[in-house]
């Protein structure tokens, strides 16, 4: 079988451009105007004047953002140790366990009142507490949800991951929040794993490292939690049986991160190649990232409607504010 190497090239090529430009900029500008700030920013922008042709470019942008950052992630444990892993990834499991349950019993308490489908509260939860549009799309067909509640759901994941991308890192500034502090806080609180590497590092470094880490244990929970929803909605509501397939919802690349971390802790990467490898995932995350704002198209978050948008602001804020108070009482 070969793959059609071709249709991933102009996305390929949009991507490299839009990674090329923030990196000149962000040269040019203060230290705290970093590049992965630029891109997104440059992404939406295009893709609300000039209008992505998505039949041209989409493949090449989903292909960095869905290959291209989980191999960035796996070449970062290049620069960590099974040692830090226990120590931040173990210390924010009560944070990651008290946030999923916060999101839950709040979209459920206030979309009840909105009078939202429990299929539509089922995936705004699922999204906003555990790993984004994945989540989403991975729960949907487990609850036979419509396509407009699919679309709701990840318009609410992409409409305030995007906000969360600018606000996080500004609110961290403003407030001077340490890189500890705000990688937890990053890393506990946002949605979609692109997302949350891109307000870490657009923060800093260390910032990046962190809420990198912490975010990587928390997808760990989509396994559980959506075999519980999938439990849950089989067991209240009349729908087809299906099958429940565990690896195929459990996000693989983790194990590679876990290796190659594995692999540094033991001492096995020389300083060269280590920094190598480094500065190999830097780079890669930078190119799928430039890819997040080109998914925005405000002209589709227009149909939302104001109740799922008010549901998954009022979620998203309250969301924000738990895992902020929780990081800086138990992992600051």
């Amino acid at each position: 079988m070969f793959i059609n190497i071709k249709k991933y090239i102009p996305g390929m090529l949009l991507l490299i451009i839009i990674t090329s430009i923030s990196r000149l900029t962000a040269d040019r500008l203060p230290d705290y105007v970093g590049p992965v700030f630029i891109a997104v920013l440059l992404g939406i922008l295009i893709n609300n004047t000039v209008k992505i042709n998505k039949k041209i470019y989409g493949s090449g942008i989903r292909l960095g953002l869905s290959k291209f950052l989980k191999i960035a992630i796996i070449l970062l444990g290049a620069e960590m140790s099974f040692s830090e892993l226990f120590q931040v990834g173990g210390r924010s499991l009560a944070v990651i366990i008290a946030v999923i349950l916060g999101v839950f019993g709040l979209a459920f308490l206030i979309g009840g009142r909105m009078k939202l489908s429990v299929r539509e509260k089922l995936l705004i939860s699922a999204g906003l507490s555990i790993c984004g549009n994945t989540a989403i799309m991975t729960t949907a067909p487990l609850i036979e949800a419509e396509e407009e509640e699919v679309f709701m759901a990840v318009s609410i994941v992409t409409l305030f991951g995007v906000f969360a991308v600018f606000i996080y890192p500004l609110l961290g500034m403003a407030f001077n929040i340490p890189d500890q502090l705000f990688g937890a806080w990053a890393g506990t609180g946002i949605y979609d794993t692109s997302q949350v590497v891109a307000a870490g590092f657009s923060y800093s470094e260390e910032a990046g490292k962190i809420a990198t880490l912490i975010k990587l244990t928390r997808n760990i929970f989509m396994a559980p939690v959506i075999l519980l929803i999938s439990c849950f909605y089989r067991k209240n509501y009349d729908v087809a049986q299906k099958k429940v397939n565990i690896f195929k919802i459990f996000p693989m690349f983790i194990f590679g991160f876990l290796f190659v971390a594995l692999l540094n802790s033991f001492g096995l990467f020389p300083p060269t190649t280590g920094a190598f490898l480094v500065k190999t995932a830097k780079f890669l995350i930078l190119l799928a990232l430039s890819g997040i704002g080109l998914g925005v198209d405000l002209r589709k978050m227009k149909k939302l409607g104001f109740k799922p948008f008010a549901l998954g602001f009022f979620v998203a804020t309250c969301m924000g504010a738990i895992s902020f108070i929780l990081s800086k009482l138990l992992l600051a």
